[in-house]
């Protein structure tokens, strides 16, 4: 059981300090929610420094301190919190204010989804208490496609992941307003979108300036992710294969991905089941730092016989992390526009392949695009190529889309846009 006084002890922490800096980011979630505001994403994406946003809003709108409480259930001190200790929360809030029973009042819950039962306690602050309850988690506990089940219709998720390019420029103190690209300072875009792309968007790699220190911060992610969010999380004891899994994806991001034609390759230099191999790779695409885009087909069984290409959360991993690292700003440019287009919400993303290569196709209600990227200072004529050949065969294609280094114009029925105005739209 946990010491109520370390309760007590907690949540005072979060009265009595300043509220950090806070950074605004594009993400708006309901301050008087009817369900439980749940939002979830990779870690380090922001998610703590969001809820303080959010607690700053509250804080400015008039609300007693007393009546917004923060909570971290990763606290060290928390380490033996049960669910049988949810009670002895409740209580030792309401000891502390008995004046509150009955007020308005605002739970923020960080990476609850550490503790079982979290999800009738939720419910019950939310039912029967009447709190706004806010819950962010990391977990596959807390994947969207499992909120609807665990919280039973109660509950609105919301993804946050690391910065857009638009939250990476105001992180920097720029001011991006509606007409930025038409001010001096879009002269300043390409410096600002080359280290986007090079160091990655994970906020305090961006706010950090010393290179040295930049690359020691995305060495810890690398060993927390290798060791904590995925070996220790999910019991995964093979940690060579594991750590080899994760170099070779991360090294070959956009690259074909296929789990048998891996396995016959791995299996040679480690031993390591076909069985393994599904249920690592599974994992760790619940993590969110792999995504696995689909080959576009309106068929499943098509999308499931084609190989998968790779997309990697963060640029900044590869820096540490891949076997063979090079300074490749076309890569890298191709995997954030990836990233781009998979974070959108309601969007389907795949590739396509036929005699060309077309980057990404997206479906959003029923509409395609079709997306390629070309970041050298040339048109390379395979481009066009691509997006020529996919409508040829998908006639009814809304939009193709060529993103560039920094060209802007259209060529027949493709539109040229510039990666890094595109990426603040």
């Amino acid at each position: 059981m946990i010491n109520k006084d370390t309760i007590k002890k907690i949540l005072f922490e979060f009265w009595d300090n300043p509220l950090p800096v806070i950074y605004p980011r594009d993400l708006t979630v309901p301050l008087a929610p009817k369900k439980v505001v749940i939002v979830w994403g990779p870690r380090r994406s922001g998610k703590s420094f969001y809820f303080y946003s959010l607690a700053k809003l509250l804080f400015e709108k008039g609300i007693p301190k007393n009546q917004v409480i923060y909570f971290n259930f990763e606290d060290d001190r928390l380490s033996v919190f049960k669910k049988e200790d949810f009670q002895d929360f409740l209580d030792s809030y309401f000891e502390l204010f008995p004046e509150n029973k009955g007020q308005k009042l605002y739970f923020f819950l960080d990476e609850i989804q550490n503790i079982d039962g979290w999800e009738s306690f939720a419910r019950r602050l939310h039912e029967k208490e009447k709190i706004s309850v806010f819950i962010t988690g990391s977990s596959s506990k807390l994947l969207s496609r499992e909120i609807a089940t665990a919280m039973r219709g109660r509950g609105l998720s919301f993804a946050i992941y690391p910065l857009t390019f638009g939250e990476f420029l105001r992180f920097k103190g720029e001011t991006v307003v509606k007409n930025f690209l038409y001010t001096d300072r879009r002269l300043s875009l390409p410096k600002y979108l080359e280290e986007y792309l090079t160091w990655g968007r994970f906020p305090e790699v961006v706010l950090e300036k010393d290179p040295t220190l930049k690359k020691k911060v995305l060495q810890e992610y690398f060993q927390a992710l290798l060791y904590q969010d995925l070996a220790e999380r999910y019991s995964l004891k093979n940690t060579l294969f594991l750590e080899e899994f994760l170099k070779y994806n991360i090294t070959n991001i956009n690259g074909l991905f296929s789990l048998n034609s891996y396995f016959k390759l791995v299996s040679q230099n480690i031993a390591v089941s076909r069985d393994s191999v599904y249920n690592y790779s599974e994992k760790i695409g619940e993590s969110s730092y792999l995504s696995y885009l689909p080959f576009f087909s309106y068929s499943l069984k098509t999308q499931r016989v084609n190989p998968k290409k790779i997309s990697l959360l963060d640029n900044g991993l590869r820096k540490v992390a891949a076997t063979q690292f090079s300074h490749d700003l076309g890569k890298l440019a191709e995997n954030a526009a990836g990233r781009f287009f998979l974070e959108q919400e309601d969007n389907k993303t795949f590739y396509w392949q036929g005699k060309h290569e077309v980057d990404f196709v997206t479906q959003n209600s029923g509409k395609l695009r079709a997306i390629n990227l070309c970041f050298g200072e040339e048109i390379a004529e395979r481009e066009i190529n691509g997006l020529l050949e996919f409508k040829k065969n998908f006639p009814k294609v809304s939009e193709l889309l060529l993103l560039t280094k920094g060209q802007r114009k259209t060529i027949g029925k493709i539109n040229l846009v510039p990666l890094g105005e595109y990426l603040l739209q």
